[in-house]
């Protein structure tokens, strides 16, 4: 199998060590590079050659990496970013892009294989996980099945669950009690009494607020923040893969 990989960096040295690295795991597949070291003309080169994986510095001149990642999942959506940097203070800012990684330089030929193993094998099952996980509900004598992919948030109104489905939304009778018991606790987070939000769908979080895909905003009441925290760390640190 071929990968598109991008690496962006305004290290040129380190743009070549990584280079290097890729050409030294060539028994993973056959890896098709794109590179640069300004970001502006990096995201020009991405607008003809779609990465599948994308290594990426935090700290460069004109645009750091974390608006980077932002443009980058503006045109690809599931993209794996990966970000390698000098920099801890940056890590949380990285929650909202759902980089798969976050490394702190000098990174070595051991790192670099593992995690670059790690999103791999993550690329090559996430179609097959993604169309495995659903949900089904019994709405008005009907049987409703909806792929996690395809919802963006629960929201709590009386006795009911108003589901936000893509262009739709579904309401049903229920409770989050028994709803949060058959989703996955690693795919969707409680953020506030009245809303689950699904972790995939998260851009950003800050001030008390969770900005999702579409430009949906959801509060964060005191209650969940640690909570909301810990989901978006685990998101971070340790990949999607095991989902």
């Amino acid at each position: 199998m071929t990968y598109t990989i991008g690496i962006c960096d305004d290290c040129t040295q380190q743009v070549e060590l990584l280079d290097g690295f890729l050409h030294a795991c060539g028994d993973y597949g056959e890896f098709h590079v794109i590179h640069a070291s300004e970001p502006v003309a990096f995201l020009e080169m991405l607008k003809t050659d779609r990465p599948e994986l994308v290594f990426l510095d935090v700290d460069m001149e004109g645009m750091n990496g974390i608006v980077l990642g932002e443009k980058i999942r503006a045109l690809y959506e599931n993209t794996v970013i990966i970000y390698i940097t000098g920099y801890v203070k940056y890590a949380f800012k990285a929650f909202g892009l759902r980089a798969f990684h976050y490394l702190l330089k000098p990174v070595t030929m051991e790192q670099f294989h593992q995690v670059l193993s790690e999103a791999l094998t993550y690329i090559q099952k996430e179609d097959a996980w993604k169309a495995n996980r659903k949900l089904s509900i019994q709405n008005k004598g009907e049987l409703l099945i909806l792929p996690y992919q395809d919802i963006w948030y629960f929201e709590k109104i009386g006795h009911k669950i108003k589901i936000c489905v893509l262009s739709r939304e579904v309401t049903y009778y229920d409770n989050f009690n028994s709803l949060l018991v058959g989703l996955d606790g690693d795919s969707f987070v409680q953020c506030h009494q009245g809303y689950i939000a699904n972790v995939d769908k998260i851009r950003a979080f800050r001030d008390k607020t969770l900005y999702l895909d579409g430009n949906i905003q959801l509060p964060v009441s005191r209650t969940y923040v640690e909570q909301v925290k810990e989901v978006l760390k685990k998101q971070l640190f340790t990949g999607r893969e095991q989902l």
